[in-house]
Order: C-alpha cells, then sequence, then structure tokens
C-alpha cells in the first residue's frame, strides 16, 4: 500500500515538474512517449498569464497533495483548472477525488481530460482508461431508467435527470437511490433501489393516468337484499298475528256462547285459544327478527357507501444487468425480505 502511494505520489511530483518544464521550453512532459510542443490543444486555449498561473495554483496543490493536505489540494486545483483546461491537471485532481473517495467527481474529471484523446499521450491515455475502468468496476455502480411515457420528467434522488419517453443511465455511489416520474394528469410513480458497486440495475418506470375509483366493501344488491329478508319476515309476523287475532275472537265467542246456554261456564279453554296463543308468539318472533334483519341491512348499506379513492401506481421493476469484463461474462441475483 505505502510503495502504491508513493508511486502516485511521484506521478505527481513528476507530472508538475515535467509540465512547468514544458510551459517553459517545451520539452517532453509527463511521461517519455509524448512531446509536449506548447502546440497542443489545450495550450491553444488559455492565455500565456492564464497559464502562468495556473502552474503557479498547480505547484501549490501538488505541495499541499504531498502533505495530505487533500482538501486544499482540491481547491488549488480547481482553481488551476479555471485558468485553464489542462489534462494534467485534471489527472492530479481525479487523484485527490479519488483519495477522498468522491469517485463520482473524479470519474467525471477522467472523463473530461479523456476528450483529448491521443494527445495525452498513449500511456497516460492508458492509465486514464484504466483508472475510468476500476472506478467503475470498483466505485461505482450505475442506474438505466426507461419510461414509456411522452412528457414524463424522470428524476434520480429528486434531481432533474431527463424527459419524455426513452431510457438513459448514470453512474451513481453505492447505496440507495430513489427514481421518479411525474407527468400532469398521471400519477407520480417512485421505484427505490439499493445498488452494488460494479453492477448494473434496469428501472422501468410505469405510469397510470390519475384518476378516481369507487369501491364498497360488499355488492350493492347485498344489504338491501337483508332488509328485503327482514321486511319479508316482519310481514310473516303480521300475518302470524292476523291469525291469532281471528282465532282468540272465534275462541271468545265460543267461550260465551257456551256460557250462554250453561249456568256453569266450561273451565275447559276453547281449541281456537291455543292456537291463538301460538300465531301470536309466532308473530313476536317474526318481529323481532325482521326488525333486526331491517337494521342490519340499514347498518350494512349505511357502511357500504362507496369510496373514492386513486387506483395504486403498478409497482416499477427492477432488473439486474448482466456484467461484462475482459475476464468474461457474470450476473448475479440478490433476494431481499
Amino acid at each position: 500500500m505505502k510503495r502504491a502511494m508513493g508511486y502516485r505520489y511521484i506521478q505527481a511530483v513528476g507530472a508538475v515538474a515535467l509540465f512547468a518544464l514544458a510551459l517553459v521550453t517545451a520539452a517532453p512532459a509527463v511521461h517519455a512517449d509524448v512531446t509536449r510542443t506548447g502546440n497542443e490543444p489545450w495550450y491553444q486555449q488559455a492565455t500565456a498569464d492564464a497559464r502562468t498561473q495556473a502552474q503557479a495554483l498547480f505547484e501549490q496543490a501538488i505541495d499541499k497533495h504531498l502533505q495530505l493536505l487533500r482538501g486544499g489540494a482540491m481547491e488549488l486545483y480547481e482553481q488551476a483548472l479555471a485558468l485553464w483546461d489542462n489534462p494534467d491537471i485534471r489527472w492530479n485532481l481525479a487523484l485527490v477525488l479519488d483519495d477522498m473517495g468522491k469517485y463520482l467527481p473524479a470519474h467525471q474529471q477522467l472523463q473530461l481530460a479523456l476528450q483529448w484523446d491521443m494527445a495525452l499521450g498513449t500511456q497516460r491515455l492508458e492509465e486514464v482508461r484504466e483508472r475510468i475502468r476500476v472506478l467503475e468496476t470498483q466505485r461505482l455502480a450505475r442506474i438505466e431508467a426507461r419510461s414509456d411515457e411522452p412528457g414524463a420528467d424522470v428524476r434520480l434522488d429528486g434531481q432533474p435527470w431527463f424527459r419524455g419517453a426513452g431510457s438513459q443511465s448514470m453512474l451513481v455511489t453505492p447505496g440507495t437511490h430513489y427514481i421518479g416520474a411525474t407527468k400532469p394528469g398521471y400519477t407520480q410513480t417512485t421505484a427505490s433501489v439499493v445498488v452494488a458497486a460494479g453492477e448494473q440495475y434496469r428501472v422501468t418506470l410505469r405510469m397510470v393516468v390519475d384518476h378516481l375509483i369507487e369501491t364498497r366493501r360488499w355488492s350493492v344488491w347485498m344489504p338491501w337484499s337483508v332488509v328485503a329478508a327482514g321486511a319479508a319476515v316482519g310481514v310473516v309476523g303480521a300475518v302470524a298475528e292476523r291469525q291469532a287475532i281471528v282465532h282468540r275472537n272465534a275462541a271468545a265467542n265460543a267461550l260465551a256462547s257456551t256460557c250462554d246456554m250453561r249456568l256453569v261456564c266450561p273451565r275447559t279453554r276453547p281449541p281456537d285459544s291455543d292456537r291463538a296463543v301460538t300465531d301470536h308468539w309466532i308473530a313476536i318472533g317474526a318481529f323481532a327478527a325482521g326488525g333486526a334483519a331491517v337494521a342490519v341491512g340499514i347498518v350494512m348499506a349505511w357502511f357500504n357507501q362507496p369510496k373514492a379513492h386513486r387506483p395504486e401506481v403498478p409497482s416499477s421493476p427492477v432488473e439486474l444487468i448482466p456484467t461484462l469484463s475482459p475476464d468474461g461474462a457474470g450476473i448475479s441475483a440478490r433476494v431481499r425480505f
């Protein structure tokens, strides 16, 4: 580890020394297989004064970098870049950002340095590409979002990403990320995904039209069928009570007739009297059962009132994309509880 760290800082010192030499004498810089002539593209995009100021800041940044004052070195590298867009400065800034665990900014700096392509020199170009590969396979993850809804605004972790139907991919740090899509007239959809370094994920965002739907606890007819059944039982009770009255009157008439013909009324009860009592109790039971059923049906009808709500948004599936590397192809899966 110490040897690797020492090699990195030796590279930084060598870079600044050769960089300064290139500014003055147009001698070989950074690596021997690249000759800095002063005609490289980045030399043409800054004035001599800007290059001189950038060189001074770069030297200060190297000094702080060697002292492990990475925060100060980063600020000085950035100030130097603001004066002169030089790939050698970007390279050192990427190194310090990598050391600080700022892998996304480091990757961005390397991508910007890569725009100079072969002007970087063969060895430096290979180093930049290799460091990008390491960041993408060991430090960062990639998320691809797919949207089939034209005009939808897709966000990643609350920040605007892209708009409309299609797909986009982005490098992210390992951890939990949230992808969402919004569109006027549609229900917002959000998906969360836990990503691991070196893996690629695809999220398909699904949207539905924002509208209200009504639901009930039971079918509309069910409470009213209970009310109707209770009412029918009540009618049976009314019929039974009517029969009880008829039998009661018949028993009274029979008893009166017997008493009129005799001096002493018989102690036996007429048959219609017993039937009247039976019908009366049947009526009471029917009234009780029918009334209870009607009450239950009315309560059910009250609970069965329609409730308006928005439909649930279908979940947005997350897929793990097979990874390809020089060592072969592979795919990993994760089960979460």
